[in-house]
């Protein structure tokens, strides 16, 4: 068979999901053509040549996306089987044939040889073989690692799949409910080899939670650090567990780990075991100090924005921050996060959330809720506006966060002061916007059907 795959969004990044069902299609050998929407276009050639089409989800903002697409090739191609594949698959409202969330790779399989559509969840163990990147646009399409005033070319990878944990406003365990499954060691590291033959200096490990498997993902690192010793590495791991394996950073450092992204989330107690988080605003402050102490960077990301949010909460954040020096480690689109509550979460039937939520919209792909106070709904939106504008024309984070603040002192009536002396500025991904925001105008895809 002759298979599209495209992907709307992956933060930025030359897209795994698609790179990983490239590989397990060939293999099966089927013809396959990749589009990713975030650098290209789709075309009337792209669509003419494919008899199935299948659209790689694994985040909201990919999936919103996707649902252009959707209507797009409707439009376009009636009748042209189309599956949305990833961890958002079962949430999309478009009408497509088939649905496959979790390890999608053999249902996928299944599908290309004529099996059924509808929906699928597999979260179990499945043959997965080296991704397959020859037909993704070059890495210098993509978000670079900017640091110390150079950039270079990134990519990324995933060593595990799912998550041992289950925090509430996740996306992770209403599919994989506690569970992970590694990526087989040899196809990770034959994954960066081809990556770094193909100009990367800088990997990301994207997985949920890159120390979920311990032993798996820190052999995996050392390996990849043997390997490739010039290159370095990014990686997501939780507060909880920078706390508990507090006697790992010192040699993830050696292994040129350069910064880890941490999910603080909120300054909040009370919002804190609401989300499930497992950690404490003290675990929070040990975590940055015990990462740092090792030479590694942290970069924190927040959840500024729930029903029982007021703008002094929003003060307190900023007040953290600058206590822990923090300023130039945060992506200014982190300050105006909104709670997403699409179907399935585990928050949809919490009784902290539940009285809030008023109807499911399906077009934002998640239940609505008003603010209890209104001023907090008015700062949301011009944080929100803020981010947006600023991510759409490449502003700079510092001055994006400077009007942050100046709108959060306004809001509150009294100046937030900031941190004193010199900004610590973390190294960061060029690509700012994250997996939970929703989409800016400046990201819609790009589609040319039935248009010279």
């Amino acid at each position: 068979m002759r298979i599209l795959l495209v992907s709307t969004y992956e933060l930025g990044r030359q897209p795994v999901h698609v790179a990983s069902p490239a590989a397990a299609l060939h293999g099966a050998g089927h013809e396959v053509r990749a589009v990713d929407l975030a650098v290209d276009e789709l075309t009337d050639a792209d669509v003419s040549w494919a008899e199935m089409v299948a659209i790689s989800v694994p985040m909201h903002t990919a999936t919103r996306l996707a649902e252009t697409v959707v209507t797009a090739l409707a439009t376009s191609r009636p009748g042209l089987p189309v599956a949305l594949y990833g961890l958002y698959a079962g949430v999309g409202g478009a009408t497509v044939d088939a649905r496959f969330e979790g390890e999608y790779e053999p249902a996928l399989l299944e599908w290309a040889a004529g099996g059924d559509g509808g929906s699928r969840r597999h979260v179990g163990r499945s043959d997965l073989t080296t991704p397959d990147r020859e037909s993704l646009p070059g890495l210098d399409r993509y978000a670079r690692l900017e640091h110390l005033g150079t950039t270079v070319l990134a990519g990324a990878v995933e060593a595990s799949h799912g998550c041992r944990h289950r925090c509430r406003h996740c996306p992770v365990p209403a599919v994989y409910d506690g569970r992970i499954r590694v990526v087989p060691r040899a196809d990770v590291l034959a994954d960066i080899s081809n990556l770094v033959s193909m100009g990367a200096g800088h990997i990301t490990f994207g997985d949920a939670d890159f120390l979920n498997a311990p032993a798996h993902s820190l052999d995996i690192l050392e390996r990849a650090h043997s390997a490739h010793p010039d290159v370095t590495f990014d990686a997501t791991i939780k507060v909880e567990h920078i706390v508990e394996h507090r006697d790992l950073w010192p040699g993830m450092a050696e292994l040129n780990l350069l910064f880890v992204v941490s999910a603080f989330e909120s300054v909040d107690e009370g919002t804190l075991e609401v989300l499930d988080k497992g950690h404490t605003v003290d675990d929070m402050t040990e975590a940055t100090r015990l990462v740092r102490d090792a030479g590694i960077h942290i970069r924190p990301t927040w959840l500024p924005f729930l029903p029982w949010t007021t703008p002094e909460d929003i003060v307190s954040i900023f007040r953290f921050i600058d206590d822990n020096d923090l300023i130039g480690s945060i992506d200014p689109v982190q300050m105006s996060i909104k709670l997403l509550i699409p179907r399935g979460s585990l928050l949809e039937d919490h009784p902290a959330v539940r009285p809030h939520l008023e109807f499911y919209d399906t077009d934002a792909l998640s239940w609505r809720w008003a603010f209890e106070d209104e001023e907090t709904a008015l700062l949301h939106k011009e944080l929100g506006t803020i981010a947006a504008n600023a991510s759409d024309c490449g502003q700079e984070a510092a001055p994006t966060m400077t009007e942050m603040r100046e709108a959060v002192s306004r809001a509150v009536g009294a100046r937030i002061s900031g941190c004193h002396g010199p900004i610590r500025v973390a190294p960061r991904l060029s690509e700012s916007w994250f997996c939970c925001a929703e989409p800016t105008e400046g990201q819609s895809v790009s589609i040319r059907l039935g248009r010279s």
